[in-house]
């Protein structure tokens, strides 16, 4: 087959069968999330508790997950693929974007494969089940690139400021979005720096920060309760860091590449003087490897978690299809994708797969522990709350307050976080306040002794302790006090 049938192929029929595929994964994925058993993950119910109350900043994130987790309930409801629905789209659109780019950089088979790769590869197949700050940041990531490419090629207005508004929706979902700025100002200076010279640049970025002005001045009117928190988060060293979890990190890396994209993209930072050289696969890598230069000095530091460099694998994944491609390696691409799919497979299926060889305490085996329990919780603390309509809901932790809000969201109960320190510690201690409730009764949702509250209530009865069974030996268990006539911190 020659170089002219083979392209005029993948044009024809390369975007049928990436629709094709896309819609065969999200039915995939829409259809494993009910089969897990699992509710909401902390981050989860947090976030589904911002988008009850819309606003411009929150206490950990800006604002772009709880706008879109609210698009999504006003669209599908509340249940559990409600609140995912529009973030687990996030990720085939961001394949779409990668495709664009490709096709822009290089030809319809690089797309093609390129877009395969990203819909299949483990780390966005993961997140894929979930809400997070990183399925938008992702999408508005690779959008940017390839607004960027627009504009280098056209240097049209209407491409500057497209870009304009891609990043700051970006800074808007996540502050990590500053690192793609920052590396296109740096592109700019070393390869375009007469584009420098131009306004439209100029006017991409101040649009980008007008954007992002509403946040900025939500921050100040409630003392930048986001930035301290990314800034304690990034620069603040805690246990752990050094090699190990360097290393720790970066096998993390591989392993959500997958064996041969991960083993390619190592490969091109081996020979990073001869990836340099080519142009496409050197802007490639200039928007992924700042960010992952930061996360790795962020492990060292202290720790990291393998997705927050998760913008980094969408231009990547590309230079390693390209990097294949053009080697004709075609068969070791399609191997490594057929891997990915198994290894994502096994992870979607690990608890049927567990269960399936009587693995004693499967609940300590699996990675969706986290999320399951939470709604048996709920359902066996809604009698309590009814039987007691004038009674908030306190908790001594963000966790149980996030869970059971979502949980009990039919009852849409009052609800405070126990607080006398008067330090605004997370999302629910910085907009709840206990303190009008004086000489009203309470319930108390906590895993820890009651002793800290019998001094500031008139009276502590314990109504319960529930339990919710994760599997023959574990249980998730919550104890529920009814606390009499609040004294006051």
């Amino acid at each position: 087959m020659t170089a002219a049938v083979d392209a005029r192929i993948y044009a024809k029929f390369g975007g049928k069968i990436l629709f094709g595929l896309t819609a065969v994964l999200l039915a995939w994925r829409f259809w494993v999330v009910p089969q897990l058993g699992i509710t909401l993950y902390i981050d989860e119910a947090q976030y589904w508790t911002w988008a009850q109350h819309l606003a411009w900043g929150y206490f950990s994130k800006p604002p772009g997950v709880a706008a879109l987790i609210a698009a999504s309930t006003a669209l599908f409801g509340d249940g559990i693929l409600g609140v995912k629905a529009l973030a687990m789209l996030c990720y085939p659109l961001a394949a779409a974007a990668c495709w664009a780019i490709a096709r822009r950089l290089y030809d319809a088979r690089v797309a093609f494969w390129s877009a395969v790769a990203v819909l299949t590869l483990p780390m966005f197949s993961w997140l894929g089940l979930f809400v997070s700050t990183d399925a938008l940041l992702t999408l508005f990531w690779a959008l940017a690139l390839w607004a960027y490419l627009r504009a280098l090629a056209s240097d049209a207005w209407a491409d500057w400021l497209l870009l304009g508004v891609v990043c700051g929706l970006g800074l808007l979902s996540k502050y990590t979005m500053a690192a793609w700025l920052g590396a296109a100002f740096l592109h700019l200076l070393a390869f375009h720096r007469t584009r420098l010279a131009s306004l439209k640049p100029w006017l991409a970025a101040g649009l980008a920060l007008a954007i992002l002005a509403p946040n900025i001045y939500w921050n100040v009117a409630n003392d930048f309760p986001t930035l301290k928190h990314t800034a304690d988060i990034t620069l603040n060293k805690k246990a752990g860091g050094g090699l190990k979890a360097l290393g720790e990190f970066w096998a993390a890396q591989w392993i959500s590449f997958g064996p041969v994209l991960g083993s390619v993209f190592f490969i091109l930072l081996a020979q990073v003087r001869q990836s340099w050289r080519d142009d496409r696969t050197r802007l490639l890598l200039w928007f992924a490897l700042p960010l992952w230069a930061v996360v790795s000095a962020q492990a060292m530091k202290s720790s990291a978690n393998a997705n927050w460099a998760a913008p980094a694998f969408a231009p990547a994944a590309i230079a390693a299809v390209a990097w294949l491609l053009q080697r004709e390696k075609k068969r070791l691409l399609v191997i490594g994708l057929a891997l990915n799919i198994a290894l994502v497979g096994l992870v979607y299926h690990w608890p049927s797969l567990i269960a399936a060889v009587n693995v004693q305490n499967p609940a300590k085996k699996s990675p969706f522990t986290r999320a399951r329990g939470w709604d048996e919780l709920g359902r066996q603390l809604t009698p309590i709350m009814q039987a007691h309509p004038g009674a908030v809901l306190v908790a001594d932790n963000r966790t149980l307050l996030a869970h059971m809000l979502y949980e009990l969201r039919e009852l849409k109960p009052a609800a405070a976080s126990w607080n006398p320190s008067g330090v605004a510690s997370d999302h629910y201690k910085l907009t709840t306040d206990l303190r009008p409730w004086l000489g009203k009764d309470a319930i108390l949702i906590t895993q820890d002794p009651a002793d800290q509250f019998a001094s500031r209530f008139a009276a502590v009865e314990k109504l319960a302790t529930l339990k919710a069974p994760l599997d023959a030996q574990t249980t998730r268990d919550m104890d529920v006090y009814l606390l009499r006539e609040f004294k006051g911190y």
